[in-house]
Parts: C-alpha cells; sequence; structure tokens
C-alpha cells in the first residue's frame, strides 16, 4: 500500500490542497472550513462529525487528502485515537491536532505519537491563520520528500524550487553525500528572515547560523536524527546576518529517491521569536503565580462548580491539621460548616468571572475545632477548566476584637446611665436649693455658686453626648484660640493667677470641646501650679504640686469651687500675691498652654494622662485623661514638658 493516499499530487505551489477537518461540533466545523478557504484560495477543507466514517474515508481516498486537521475531546474516538490509526496505514500522511486543551502533555504525546502539528483553538482571524500556514507547511514538506531521484541534481532541484520558492516559511536543501552537509538551495523566505542571500547560504553548512551560544542539547539532536537520516524538529536560537537574534523552529527530514537512498536533506526554518518571548513570559508568570500560591500567608483552595477541591497550598493544610492528599477530594462543605451544598451552587452558578467576591464564613480542623474565615472568590479559566480560587484569611483576632467592642460599649453604656442619674440628680437637688437660699436671703457668692452649677450640669451633658456619639457628637468649625481661651479663664477659680494670651491663631475644632480641654489645663495650672499655702500631704503628684492644699481647693481635675472676688472675675490679669501665670500661645504646628508654677516631675510625666491616675484624695483622676481624650479625638498629638519658665507645658501638634 502507498504510505499516502495523495502521492500524486503535482509539486507545483499552486496546486490545491484538500484538507480533512474531523469535529464533532458541525458548527464550528463549518465555521473553520469557510476560515481556511478564505485564508488559501488552494484550500478546500471536507468536514466530518464522526471520527469513525473520517478514517474510512482516508482509507478509501476519496478525497486523496493532503493533510488531516483533527479535534481532541469527541465521544467516539479521542484525536489521539485517530490519529493512532491515520499513522498505522498513513505514516507520512500530515495531521495537525487542533483542540482547545492546552495541556502540555496532550501536546508531548499527540507529537511522539507522529503528529505533525500541535496547535490550540481559537474563534478568531489570527488563530485561522496560524492554521492554515501551519498545513501549508506541512504538506509542502511532505510532497518535497516524495519527488524521484532519477535526474541530475540541477534538474532535481529544478523541480523542487518551483514547489518552494514561494512558501512561506524559510527552506534550505543541503546535500548529505558532500563533506559537511553544505546548502544546495536555499528560498526567498530564508534570505528575508536570516538576511543572508542565496550565494552567501549556499555551500555553507546552516550550523553558521548558530553563533557562540548554542543550545547543545537541541544541536546534539538535530546531529543525531541527521546522523540517524531521520526527521527531527528542534528549537535553536540563531543569528541574522546583521548580529540580531531570532528563535528558529527548525524542522528536517531526509529526502529518499526511488531506490530508498537519501537524495538531501530538506530544512524548514520557521522565525518563533514571538511565541518563545510569550512562553518565556508565561513560564516567569506562571512560577511567580505557584510562589504565590505555595508561600501565601493566606489558605487558597482550588475547586470545582460541584465543590469539589482540586488544589489547596501548604497553608491551607498545615492549618487544618491535613495532608494536601487527604484535602484534595473533598468537598468545600466537609470544610466549612457554614456552607450549604445547595446555596453554594447555586451562589457558584451566578458568580460573575473574573470578578472577586467576598464573603465570610469558617473552617474546621482535622480536630473539629473551627475558627472564622474572609473569603475571596474568584471564578478563573484554568487549563481551558472553570475555576474557583478561594483565597482565605483567618479573622480570629478580628472577631475577639469586635467581641471586646461590643463588651465595651456596653459597660460605656452602663457608665454613661451613671452618670446621667447618679451625678445629676444630686446636682438637680444642689440648684433647687440654692434657688431657695437666693429667695431668702443675699450673698456675694451665690452668683459664683449659680455659675458653678450651670457649668457642671453643661459639663455633664456634654461628657454624655460625647460617650454616646463619640466623633459623631463633633461640630468643627474655625475657633480663635484667644477669645475662647479668655472666656475659659473666666469660668475658672483664678486664685490671684494671671493669663497671658499670645496668639492669634484661629483652630479647626469643636468649640465645647476645646473649652473643657482648657478649662482643665487652666485648673490644673491654678490649683497644683502655686507655690502658696498647700501643705505638703496634699501634693497632688500628677501635677507636680508640692504646697499645701486649702480646703476649698479641690483636684485639678474637676477645679475649685472656694470662694473668689469679684476682682478675680473682672480680668484675665489677677493679683499678684503668689500666684501663677498661664501661657496660651502658637507653634508652627499647633498651640501650647503652660504655666510657671513648680511643673511636673519627668517621672511623672508619662503616666499624667492615665484614666484614674491621681494621688490627691480630692483627685479623681480624670481632669488631664479628658484633656488627653479631646486631643486624640481631633487626632492631635499632644505632650507635656518642663515649661520656659521652670512649670509645664503641654503641646498640642496639630498637622
Amino acid at each position: 500500500m502507498d504510505s499516502s493516499p495523495n502521492a500524486s499530487r503535482s509539486l507545483s505551489v499552486s496546486a490545491s490542497i484538500d484538507v480533512l477537518y474531523i469535529e464533532d461540533d458541525r458548527d464550528f466545523a463549518a465555521r473553520v472550513a469557510s476560515q481556511l478557504e478564505r485564508e488559501r484560495g488552494r484550500f478546500t477543507v471536507h468536514t466530518e462529525s464522526d471520527p469513525r466514517v473520517a478514517l474510512d474515508r482516508i482509507r478509501r481516498g476519496d478525497a486523496a487528502f493532503d493533510c488531516v486537521v483533527c479535534d481532541y475531546d469527541m465521544p467516539e474516538l479521542d484525536g489521539l485515537d485517530v490519529l493512532s490509526r491515520v499513522r498505522d496505514e498513513f505514516p507520512k500522511l500530515p495531521f495537525i491536532l487542533f483542540t482547545e486543551r492546552a495541556r502540555e502533555e496532550i501536546a508531548g504525546e499527540a507529537l511522539s505519537a507522529g503528529a505533525t502539528d500541535y496547535l490550540r483553538k481559537g474563534d478568531d482571524a489570527t488563530q485561522y491563520r496560524l492554521l492554515a500556514t501551519r498545513i501549508e507547511n506541512a504538506v509542502e514538506l511532505a510532497r518535497a520528500i516524495r519527488t524521484p531521484r532519477s535526474e541530475p541534481l540541477e534538474t532535481r532541484l529544478s523541480v523542487r524550487e518551483r514547489a518552494m520558492d514561494e512558501a512561506p516559511i524559510g527552506i534550505v536543501l543541503t546535500d548529505p553525500h558532500a563533506a559537511d552537509n553544505p546548502i544546495v538551495y536555499a528560498n526567498e523566505q530564508f534570505t528575508e528572515l536570516t538576511g543572508y542571500s542565496r550565494d552567501e547560504a549556499v555551500g555553507r553548512n546552516c550550523r553558521f547560523l548558530q553563533g557562540e551560544a548554542t543550545d547543545e542539547a537541541a544541536v546534539d539532536e538535530l546531529r543525531a536524527a541527521v546522523e540517524e537520516r531521520e526527521p527531527v524538529t528542534t528549537e535553536l536560537l540563531n543569528y541574522r546576518k546583521d548580529g540580531s537574534e531570532f528563535w528558529n523552529r527548525v524542522r528536517v527530514a531526509p529526502i529518499f529517491d526511488d531506490d530508498g537512498v537519501i537524495d538531501f536533506f530538506v530544512g524548514f526554518q520557521d522565525d518563533i521569536t514571538p511565541r518563545k518571548t510569550y512562553e518565556g513570559l508565561l513560564r516567569s508568570n506562571t512560577a511567580r503565580l505557584e510562589a504565590l500560591f505555595e508561600h501565601s500567608p493566606d489558605l487558597v483552595v482550588v475547586h470545582e462548580d460541584d465543590g469539589t477541591i482540586q488544589d489547596v497550598n501548604q497553608r491551607m493544610f498545615e492549618e487544618l491539621g491535613y495532608s494536601e492528599s487527604e484535602l484534595v477530594g473533598k468537598t468545600v462543605w466537609d470544610l466549612d460548616p457554614t456552607s450549604e451544598q445547595d446555596r453554594s451552587e447555586s451562589f457558584w452558578a451566578d458568580l460573575p468571572a473574573n470578578e472577586p467576591q467576598r464573603f465570610e464564613g469558617a473552617l474546621e480542623r482535622r480536630d473539629g475545632t473551627t475558627f472564622p474565615t474572609e473569603v475571596h472568590l474568584i471564578q478563573l479559566n484554568l487549563a481551558g477548566e472553570d475555576l474557583f480560587v478561594a483565597m482565605i484569611r483567618d479573622i480570629s483576632d478580628q472577631k475577639a476584637r469586635e467581641a471586646e467592642l461590643v463588651e465595651q460599649n456596653e459597660r460605656l453604656d452602663r457608665f454613661t446611665s451613671v452618670v446621667s442619674h447618679d451625678l445629676r440628680n444630686p446636682l438637680q437637688v444642689a440648684m433647687g436649693r440654692l434657688e431657695l437660699v437666693q429667695d431668702e436671703c443675699a450673698s456675694e457668692h451665690l452668683d459664683d455658686i449659680d455659675r458653678a452649677l450651670d457649668r457642671m450640669d453643661d459639663l455633664i451633658s456634654d461628657l454624655l453626648v460625647l460617650a454616646r456619639d463619640g466623633d459623631d457628637a463633633m461640630t468643627v468649625e474655625p475657633v480663635a484660640l484667644s477669645d475662647l481661651a479668655r472666656t475659659c479663664w473666666q469660668n475658672v477659680v483664678t486664685d490671684g493667677a494671671t493669663l497671658a494670651v499670645e496668639t492669634d491663631t484661629v483652630v479647626d475644632v469643636d468649640r465645647d470641646q476645646l473649652q473643657q480641654l482648657l478649662e482643665n489645663l487652666f485648673r490644673n495650672a491654678v490649683e497644683h501650679g502655686s507655690t502658696g499655702s498647700r501643705s505638703s500631704s496634699d501634693d497632688a503628684v500628677e501635677h507636680g504640686s508640692t504646697g499645701n492644699q486649702t480646703a476649698s481647693g479641690d483636684a485639678v481635675e474637676h477645679g475649685s469651687t472656694g470662694s473668689r472676688t469679684p476682682s478675680d472675675d473682672a480680668a484675665e490679669h489677677g493679683s499678684a500675691d503668689g500666684g501663677v501665670t498661664v501661657s496660651v500661645g502658637e507653634t508652627d504646628r499647633g498651640f501650647f498652654v503652660e504655666d510657671d508654677g513648680v511643673g511636673i516631675p519627668a517621672e511623672d510625666r508619662d503616666t499624667v494622662f492615665e484614666a484614674g491616675y491621681t494621688t490627691s484624695p480630692q483627685g479623681t483622676g480624670f481632669g488631664l485623661n479628658i484633656v488627653s481624650q479631646v486631643a486624640a479625638t481631633h487626632g492631635w498629638e499632644v505632650t507635656v514638658s518642663e515649661g520656659s519658665a521652670g512649670g509645664s507645658r503641654f503641646e498640642f501638634r496639630i498637622d
């Protein structure tokens, strides 16, 4: 039997080419046939959906097919089965596997089984053009090999030249009977590819294209095939005449005469630089993705649309206490106690491709313990399959913080209830009693008491709003620091202290909160910065005071309501009977409040802002803590240091 059903074909490059395309999808097959015939006018494409019928047509030779193009996934026989049966009877008939599968093992198996070429499907003009070129190249090679050797060298070359001059890829013929197997023919495409003219190429061995950086393994494979008189395909890094490099897909095959003696070697040269560049990029990206997959701090799971786990990273099986082989094959709901099969499959079916979705779930370890998770899920097409990639993060710490915050909020609610009732009720009693006293008698102190009680009521209201609503309760507006400082000074028992305002700055702030901050600092300076008649036993350590404090001098945190004369309220300049001077000024990044009193010891400066810290029997430990809270609410940084005159300096950095 003849080894090919088309042995009598003409060698003319204009001869028609009959292609048999085997594809079970009839619509797609018709589309491919139409596109191929549009790409090459000399193509006639026959289609067959049943691979068994296609094999019968090849055996009968009813169309003398020049090339077979076959799909891989078919119900009766797959592409490799068809290839095997074709090769049993027609070992030299060009056969191209054209399939959606992109797995390298399929490509390797196809080429090892004798496939002429392998190409992944694509429904676009570029892929059809590439397929047409592959078909044409394969047919031209098969036809060139069948030329008889009965004519002289020049005649035989002339016959082949007519078939090769217009070929779309570079072709050379070499003479194995001459020393060093020299090139005896090079077509026009070879000269365009390499930059060498025919005269420069003829008479030289093809290795002149290789340069110094040669892939020895590929060259050895090529030489071994030539010595064994067998066809071979390899890829080499070659150099053009101008020194530029390109990747050359070299296919070499012997051409035999009628007596079975090698006449020539034919070499096909195909520039595959774009593909090699893409493959290099793909390998690099793949390596990076594999590294991210394996070494990601997150747990990564790849599963199918039925929930079956196909792959996991090391972090996943280490965290759950399974081996990798034990996890692969399980389902998502085997590991996630919050997942239900019907609900999950419905969710995955509606999930848009390439659009990550975030949700929360849980994972169960091998020992039965569970932990909450945050899942980022995306649907991707991997190796021709639609798969789901889940990136999972343990959020146990986050959930614990959320629970702690809920508990803190509950404690805050209880605290505000105490402030609202346990403090306000006795305050209301005091205010009511004051009204009775005002009706019964007159005193210069009653107005001061009235103002103090009103201020306490305002402070309780503001503290309740701040505690319940936090930042949302703030009303930020431009406030002139100097004006507010003077207003606050009128609300504080000055005890002969003096206020010096040294700034015109305007601060964007919640006015009520800044007023509370300034009043607390003023009380701190007046009541604990003076060196007046206070005993050491009443020293407030958190404020650095060393003097004796009278009964009227309450701790700094809530201020004194002791007696003061009208002159104390008259102006910011109090009497000079040993009282402290308090200064308010600006810095390049904010403002400061300082005094010239006894100051705060360096060892206490890190603790004075702590809630509840006090060494004074009258102190509550909340005065300076409220100052720090107001600063934190506004995003300010507050520091305490020694003042320019030796007292205390509180500096607020706003930017």
